[in-house]
Formats: C-alpha cells, sequence, structure tokens
C-alpha cells in the first residue's frame, strides 16, 4: 500500500491555509488533484484556492474532528506549516497517508531536537547548547563564546524568538524577552553566504533536489533568492545532496524539505534549520524551473515519479512584505510592464511591516536578476502618481 501511487482526480490535504498552501494547491489542481485544506482562519491564502476548507472558526467541531474529516477525504496529507500540533498530524495519519510524518515533522518543530538529530548523523551544524535558564546561557556563552545567538526551541521563524547577545550586560534582558525554559545557546558563525536546498523523496525511495539557492536576509526575514547561485557557492553543490539525503533516508522522508546553511569562510556548509515543507527561497522555481517546488511536493506526496528538475533561465526572487503599502496602493504596473518578471499576491487583506504579502521573480540571461528584480520592488513601493 505505501508503494502505492495515488493518481490524478485524487483529493489531497494540507495541514496550514498560508501562501505555501496556497501555490501547492494551484499546482495539485494544474495535475488534476482536489485539495482541501485545514486552517483554523475564515479567511486565508490557502483556503482561497482549495476545493475545501475545514475550518475551526465556522464549525462546532474539534480541530481534531475537522481532521479527520479531511483525513477521510484525502488519498495523502501534507504540510505547509511547521508549527501544526503533531497531534493532528497523528490524527491524519489514523486515515490517510501523511508525508512526511509526525516524527520529521517534531524534529524540525523543535531546534533543540533538530540539532541533536542533524549531530547525530555525522551532518555539519552550528555548534549549540541547550539552555534550560539564564544560568544556563551565561554557561554556554562562556563554552562557546561571545557573542551567542539565543534562540527558543519552539515556535521561531522569520527571526521571531531569536536575541543575538554580544556580552554578558545584555544576557539577562535578552533572557527575559524570550520568555522560555526550553531554548538554543549557538555558536555566532562569521559566515560569509547563506543557502538553501529543496530536496524531495518519494515512497519508492526516490530522491530529487534542486540547485543550490543564493539567499540574502533583512531583519532576519528573506529578501532576495537567486539561482544558479554564485560559481564559488556552487561548489557546495554535491556537500549539500550529501547532507539532504542523509536526513531524507535517516528519517524516511516522504515529501519535499529544506535544509538552509551557513558558508563558513573556509568554505564549508553548516546546517542552520530544516523545515518539512516548501520553502521561501524555492518560489522563484515556479518560472525557472520545469518543474516547481510545489509540483515536486505534489509528486513526492503521491509516490509519483521524481525527475531531476531542470534550470531553464537564471532567476531571481524578492519578497514584498506589507512594508511595500507604506506609501499607499503599490503601484503593480511597475512589474506587469516588465518582461520577463512575474508578479505572485498571496490574497492577504491586511499588510503589515514584516508580512509576507507576495514576491516577485524575475528572469534574465545575464547576471542582473537580483538587480532587476530590486528594482521593480521599488518602483512597485511607490505611490502612483
Amino acid at each position: 500500500m505505501a508503494q502505492s501511487q495515488i493518481l490524478p482526480g485524487s483529493w489531497l490535504g494540507v495541514l496550514g491555509g498560508g501562501q505555501l498552501g496556497r501555490m501547492f494547491a494551484m499546482a495539485a489542481h494544474r495535475l488534476g488533484y482536489h485539495v482541501a485544506v485545514y486552517e483554523p482562519e475564515l479567511e486565508s491564502p490557502a483556503a482561497q484556492s482549495a476545493d475545501q476548507h475545514f475550518c475551526t472558526a465556522s464549525s462546532t467541531k474539534s480541530p481534531h474532528e475537522l481532521v479527520t474529516e479531511m483525513a477521510q477525504l484525502c488519498d495523502s496529507v501534507t504540510l505547509e506549516f511547521e508549527n501544526i500540533d503533531g497531534d493532528l498530524l497523528r490524527t491524519a495519519a489514523k486515515y490517510s497517508h501523511t508525508r512526511p510524518g509526525v516524527e520529521f515533522l517534531e524534529i524540525c518543530q523543535d531546534r533543540k531536537r533538530e540539532k541533536e538529530s542533524v549531530a547525530r548523523i555525522g551532518c555539519p551544524t552550528t555548534p549549540f547548547r541547550a539552555i534550560t535558564c539564564e544560568a544556563e546561557a551565561k554557561q554556554a556563552a562562556d563554552e562557546l563564546g561571545w557573542p551567542v545567538v539565543l534562540k527558543t526551541a519552539r515556535s521561531g521563524y522569520d527571526g521571531k524568538g531569536q536575541r543575538i547577545v554580544r556580552s554578558l550586560d545584555g544576557l539577562a534582558a535578552a533572557w527575559k524577552d524570550l520568555n522560555t525554559n526550553h531554548a538554543v545557546a549557538e555558536q555566532w558563525i562569521d559566515f560569509v553566504a547563506e543557502v538553501s536546498m529543496i530536496a524531495a523523496r518519494n515512497a519508492a525511495g526516490d530522491f530529487v533536489c534542486y540547485p543550490l539557492f543564493e539567499n540574502r536576509h533583512a531583519n532576519h526575514i528573506l529578501d532576495v533568492t537567486v539561482c544558479p547561485a554564485s560559481p564559488e557557492l556552487a561548489k557546495l553543490q554535491a556537500q549539500a545532496e550529501s547532507i539532504c539525503r542523509a536526513v531524507a533516508e535517516t528519517y524516511s522522508v516522504e515529501g519535499l524539505f529544506c535544509v538552509e546553511f551557513f558558508v563558513t569562510r573556509d568554505g564549508k556548509l553548516m546546517v542552520n534549520e530544516m523545515a518539512p515543507r516548501p520553502h521561501n527561497s524555492g518560489h522563484l522555481t515556479i518560472e525557472a524551473f520545469d518543474i516547481s517546488q510545489f509540483e515536486m511536493q505534489v509528486r513526492a506526496i503521491c509516490n509519483l515519479p521524481l525527475r531531476q528538475p531542470v534550470q531553464t533561465c537564471p532567476a531571481a526572487m524578492v519578497n514584498l512584505l506589507g512594508d511595500a503599502w507604506d506609501r499607499g496602493t503599490p503601484d503593480w504596473s511597475s512589474a506587469l510592464n516588465q518582461p520577463h518578471t512575474y508578479l505572485h499576491l498571496y490574497g492577504k487583506s491586511e499588510p503589515r511591516a514584516g508580512r509576507k504579502m507576495g514576491h516577485v521573480t524575475v528572469l534574465s540571461a545575464s547576471d542582473s536578476a537580483a538587480e532587476l528584480a530590486v528594482q521593480v520592488r521599488e518602483q512597485i513601493s511607490r505611490l502612483k502618481a
């Protein structure tokens, strides 16, 4: 049963209602699948694109009852958000294939467990200590060296739940801000670049990965992604692929996942974080590859053939945050008038500072894709005349 294919015309379920679920639904529909989404809120990007929305806000049923109904409808259930209650995935697993499974989800949900798991299978990761109190944080900093990065073990993303502490003077305030007794202290890495790799594995054990994506962050949020990466970074492709394969095979991952890396000054990769779902850095695959990360997710959870994705044109992606609305309605014509430029909006009604509202991808055969994408974003953010 585990090796059988789930063919077009079947129902697929998604736990989580954000933009990743929205783009998954679009890819699944193109292949002829039906999509159901579990999302507590009435309005969500994924629910706008799904065939059916299981929503606690519009139902008297409990989350577990709704997930049970969705799983009974669907042949496979996947993730678009890692901070989902693991017990909901366990509930779904009683009635449907869950890809990835709860073990891998719970590894990725907890930074302590994630780092221990990665280190256990021999993959390089940032040196760290598990900490539960301020005294342990100080001891960790003394062992790892200052500055140190304190992170909540759970529920952190886009810089939330993280504090860089440069000396003992700032430790008490940083620890108080985290407001947790379940955290990790990481050694500060003087990295030269950040890269990510998206990989997929199906129930038959087929494994594929995308080329390395080169990422730039601003205020801890992904800002720009470029692919192909620079020639120096591209040399790390085999090393990154080996790490992703080890993760996939050790934990029998079925589905699509992402590993984020730091690149050290001596040209080595260090695992920073993992995500058991599509990733922001992979959005450019929609236009720049013959198989997008979202179609690859569909293929992986349905045990369809995993063909090696081929990049058809160099590309860059920039995120559109709520800040783009600060000067009024963005000037969408700035993107729509540009050739080889693709605007994606996520259907979110309320723009807020730091909130991901959409993205722009630019294809360019020259080395200017990133520069062009940033220019388009700057033009979009200007108030219309």
